[in-house]
C-alpha cells in the first residue's frame, strides 16, 4: 500500500490521537502566526517612524586638535582663532554623494554690533561687549533651535538656500525696536581686528523664543538677540572669500537605522580629518521609538521561544506514540519495508494534521492578533524609562550657537500608541515553511529510537 494512503488511513482511524495532535499544532501555529504578524507590523511602524523623525550626522571642526587653534587676549576676553582647513561647499559636495543622505544644513558663525537698532542689553563685562552672536543657515527650518522647538516661527517664512541678505529676528527684539516684516536692520562685524562694512539685512521672519532667559545673560548669550541670517550675508559681514560653515554642516539621513553605516562611509572620504570630526544625533528617534524597539525584541524572543517549545513538545508526543506502535513497526520491518519509508510515513501522518491545523490558525490568529499587539505594546511602553538627552553640566544649556545641547521637545512628536496588525498570506506561508521543518525534525528525532532497532528484537519484545 502506498505510504501516503497508509498515513492518511492511520490518521482517520486514530481519531483521538489525531485530535490531540491537531489541537497542539493549532495552538502553536496560532501563536507563531500572531507573533509574525505583530513583528511585521512593528517593523513597518518602526521604519515609517524612523523616516519621519530622521537622524543627523554633523561635520564640525575638531576643537581637540589644538594645533589648528590660536588663543589671544582681546578687549572682551580671550579671542579664539581657527587656522585649520575651513568647512566649505567642497565638503558638502563629497558627503552628499554617500547613499542614504537626503539633505543638509550648513551653519556659519559670526558676531555683530547693532547699527540702527538696539539689542536687549545684558551684563556688560567691557565697553565693547554689547554685541550678539549670530548663525547663518542653509535652511532655517532645519536649524536645531527650530527643529527642537526652542524657537517657533510665528510670522513670515523660513530662510532657504536662494535667500540673499535676509534675517529672522525674535518677537522681543521686534517689539523693543518697533520692527516688522520687510523692514531692514544694519549690522557690523564685532571682531576686534580688521575693517568691516555695515551690512543691511531684510526681515523675512519673526520667531518666538520658548527658552526661559536667566538673570545673568550677557547681550550675546540672550537668545532673544539671536539674528539668523543666510550665508551670503555672513560672507559679507565676516569679509571671507568663500562661504564657510564655521559651526559645521548637519547631514540628515533617510533612515536612522543606517546612521552607523553612513558615518563609516563618510569617514572613508578624502576630507581633512586632521581638522574635522563627526558627531551623530539619533536622539529624536530614540525618544519616540523606544516602545517599538522593545516590542520588536520581545516578539522576536517569543517567536523563537514558541518554535523551540513546539519542537520539544512535538518530539515528546510523537516519540510516545511511536513507542506504542512497536508491533506495527516490527511487522513493517519484517515485511521488508525500509526504515526510511517508515519514518516518511510518520512524517506524512503528522503533516496531514499540520496542514489542517496551520490553515485554520490563519483565522484564529486574525481574531487575536490586534488585541495581543495592543497588550504587548502597552507592556513594552510601561517598561521603558524616559529618554534622557545629553545636557552639559557646566550651565551651557542652550548656549551653544548650533543648538547642539538643546533637548528635544517631544510633546508634538508623533509617537505611536498602538500598531495596526494584519495577518497576511505571506505570514501563513512562513508558518507553513517553519512548521513543516519543525515537523520533519521532530518526527525524525522521535522515530530514531524505535526504528533503529532490529525486527527480531522488536518482535521478541512484543512476545
Amino acid at each position: 500500500m502506498n505510504l501516503w494512503k497508509r498515513a492518511l488511513l492511520y490518521t482517520m482511524r486514530k481519531k483521538g490521537k489525531t485530535v490531540i495532535l491537531f489541537l497542539v499544532l493549532f495552538v502553536m501555529s496560532t501563536f507563531v502566526l500572531t507573533g509574525l504578524a505583530i513583528r511585521s507590523a512593528a517593523d513597518r511602524s518602526a521604519g515609517e517612524l524612523r523616516k519621519s523623525v530622521g537622524g543627523s550626522i554633523k561635520l564640525i571642526r575638531d576643537e581637540e586638535k589644538t594645533q589648528n587653534w590660536t588663543y589671544e587676549q582681546g578687549i572682551g576676553g580671550t579671542m579664539v582663532g581657527y587656522t585649520g582647513t575651513p568647512i566649505t561647499d567642497n565638503e558638502i559636495e563629497k558627503i552628499m554623494q554617500v547613499k542614504g543622505i537626503k539633505s543638509y544644513n550648513g551653519i556659519g558663525y559670526g558676531s555683530v554690533y547693532a547699527r540702527d537698532f538696539s539689542f536687549i542689553s545684558g551684563i556688560q563685562f567691557s565697553a565693547g561687549s554689547d554685541y550678539s552672536s549670530l548663525p547663518s543657515v542653509t535652511h532655517s527650518e532645519a536649524f536645531n533651535y527650530f527643529r527642537r522647538k526652542a524657537f517657533r516661527l510665528i510670522k513670515g517664512r523660513h530662510i532657504t538656500p536662494e535667500d540673499d541678505h535676509v534675517v529672522l529676528i525674535s518677537t522681543a527684539l521686534a517689539d523693543k525696536n518697533g520692527l516688522k516684516l520687510d523692514d531692514s536692520i544694519t549690522v557690523r562685524c564685532a571682531n576686534d581686528a580688521g575693517e568691516y562694512p555695515d551690512v543691511s539685512l531684510k526681515i523675512i521672519g519673526i520667531y518666538k523664543s520658548t527658552i526661559e532667559e536667566g538673570k545673568f545673560n550677557t547681550t550675546s548669550t540672550d537668545k532673544r538677540n539671536r539674528l539668523i541670517i543666510d550665508h551670503r550675508a555672513m560672507k559679507e559681514i565676516m569679509q571671507t572669500d568663500t562661504i564657510q560653515y564655521d559651526n559645521g554642516i548637519e547631514f540628515f539621513v533617510d533612515d536612522p537605522k543606517e546612521i552607523e553605516r553612513i558615518t563609516a562611509e563618510i569617514q572613508k572620504l578624502d576630507l581633512d580629518w586632521n581638522c574635522f570630526k563627526l558627531t551623530v544625533d539619533n536622539s529624536a528617534y530614540e525618544a519616540v521609538a523606544s516602545s517599538l524597539t522593545a516590542m520588536q525584541s520581545m516578539v522576536t524572543g517569543l517567536i523563537i521561544g514558541i518554535g523551540v517549545v513546539s519542537a520539544g513538545v512535538l518530539v515528546l508526543i510523537v516519540h510516545m506514540w511511536i513507542r506504542q506502535r512497536v508491533r506495527e513497526t516490527g511487522i513493517l520491518l519484517s515485511l521488508g519495508v525500509g526504515k526510511f519509508r517508515i519514518i516518511l510515513q510518520h512524517i506524512a501522518e503528522t503533516m496531514f494534521i499540520a496542514l489542517a491545523a496551520f490553515g485554520l490558525s490563519y483565522f484564529s490568529s486574525s481574531l487575536i492578533a490586534q488585541g495581543s499587539s495592543d497588550l504587548l505594546f502597552a507592556q513594552a511602553a510601561e517598561s521603558q524609562p524616559d529618554i534622557e538627552f545629553e545636557i552639559p553640566d557646566d550651565g551651557r544649556e542652550y548656549m551653544d550657537l548650533t543648538g547642539e545641547f538643546i533637548p528635544y521637545d517631544t510633546s508634538a512628536m508623533v509617537s505611536p500608541d498602538n500598531i495596526e496588525v494584519q495577518v497576511t498570506r505571506n505570514h501563513l506561508l512562513l508558518v507553513y515553511m517553519m512548521g513543516m521543518c519543525i515537523v520533519v525534525f521532530s518526527v525524525t528525532l522521535a522515530s530514531r529510537s524505535v526504528v533503529k532497532m532490529k525486527p527480531g528484537n522488536i518482535l521478541s519484545q512484543m512476545s
